[in-house]
């Protein structure tokens, strides 16, 4: 249960190589809803050169955890309970699937920002993202690993929200980015312990 909850937490958040592209340093808020698994996510990310750490709590019904995934030129660890696991790069990797763009529009306003909202389909799902410039961190910022699964959307900005409705049009996940700081990020923020 615990991995699939970290493969999801891991592809959600805005989601195969293990080469990351950060010129931002700060701290990244955001809130995630799976309303198919009831689950709540609470994280925060903290960014700094090649490191990344995301602390995260969710809750799902009653059960409630707290993590911390730790991304670095080492690898992919979750520190939970005292605990450190590896997280194999075969677990990461996913088959991507094709993506259709079927709409974009500049000038939408989300969250007090200036964003451009797209639209994807892959087959299954539709994905909205709404993605600005507005804040001092693009989407080459995102750690490849987790970009994985979303479309090639660099020179668009960095999402701010992100919902995922399924073949019924019932939002299934959604992402929101609470607030985007930039701030020195002290190194012991990404010690495995």
């Amino acid at each position: 249960m615990r991995k699939m909850k970290i493969v999801y937490v891991l592809m959600a958040v805005l989601t195969s190589s293990w080469t990351f592209a950060q010129s931002f340093e700060g701290v990244i808020t955001m809130n995630t809803v799976n309303e198919e698994m009831e689950e709540k996510v609470s994280l925060i990310w903290y960014l700094k050169g090649d490191k990344s750490r995301m602390d995260i709590k969710s809750q799902t019904g009653e059960y409630a955890t707290e993590y911390a995934i730790i991304s670095d030129e080492k690898g992919v660890d979750m520190v939970a309970e005292g605990q450190v696991t590896n997280i194999p790069q075969s677990v990461m990797k996913t088959g991507a699937s094709a993506q259709s763009l079927l709409s974009e529009k500049e000038g939408v306003s989300m969250n007090g920002y200036t964003c451009t909202r797209v639209i994807y389909f892959n087959g299954k799902n539709q994905t909205t993202y709404w993605l600005t410039n507005d804040v001092n961190i693009s989407f080459d910022d995102i750690p490849a690993i987790l970009r994985r699964n979303m479309p090639s959307i660099e020179a668009i900005g960095f999402p701010i929200k992100m919902e995922t409705r399924g073949a019924d049009g019932k939002v299934v996940v959604s992402q929101e980015v609470v607030s985007v700081k930039a701030a020195t990020v002290d190194d012991s923020k990404f010690a495995r312990k």
